[in-house]
């Protein structure tokens, strides 16, 4: 958790310390919409996202909401399926290039099957989440990027990458 948290000040001095130093592009407008689907791994699963830009220009970045949904199979566990509400900072470094830090709290749920001895039994389990990942983006074109996150993700996956779409 101290290694966490180390990566996660030295990605927010590192933002604070760009955006001081160079002149940054310009934020995504107020209304702004980006879908975010991925694919990640420790443990192995997928992760669909959708951030609405709420405030823009917020200490030179932008603030954004959303919600997400994660599926994958924990180790020692058939599967585990998590939604969470989703608050984003962050910065456009370039016009192609963004990075931000996140934070969610949410509800999850998990199954597995064991044999008490004489047959399987399922069983499942609730619980409640949480994730902090920093990642970027970079736009190939005005609204396709490739993504990749890195972080603290509970029960789901803690290094991700894939595909944003923004609208």
């Amino acid at each position: 958790m101290k290694r966490f948290g180390k990566i996660l000040a030295v990605a927010a001095l590192a933002m604070v310390s760009y955006s001081a130093s160079a002149e940054l592009a310009p934020q995504w407008t107020k209304g702004t919409v980006i879908a975010n689907a991925g694919v990640g791994v420790s443990p192995f699963g997928g992760t669909i996202s959708v951030d609405y830009v709420l405030v823009d220009e917020w200490w030179k970045g932008h603030f954004t909401v959303g919600g997400e949904v994660n599926i994958c199979k924990p180790v020692n566990y058939d599967s585990a399926i998590g939604v969470t509400p989703r608050a984003t900072y962050g910065l456009n470094i370039t016009d192609q290039f963004e990075v931000h830090a996140t934070a969610q709290v949410g509800f999850g749920m998990r199954s597995w099957t064991y044999w008490d001895g004489e047959k399987d039994v399922k069983d499942r389990h609730n619980f409640i989440f949480w994730e902090n990942l920093i990642g970027c983006r970079y736009f190939f074109i005005d609204n396709l990027a490739v993504c990749a996150e890195l972080g603290y993700a509970d029960w789901f996956p803690a290094l991700r990458a894939g595909i944003s779409f923004k609208f």
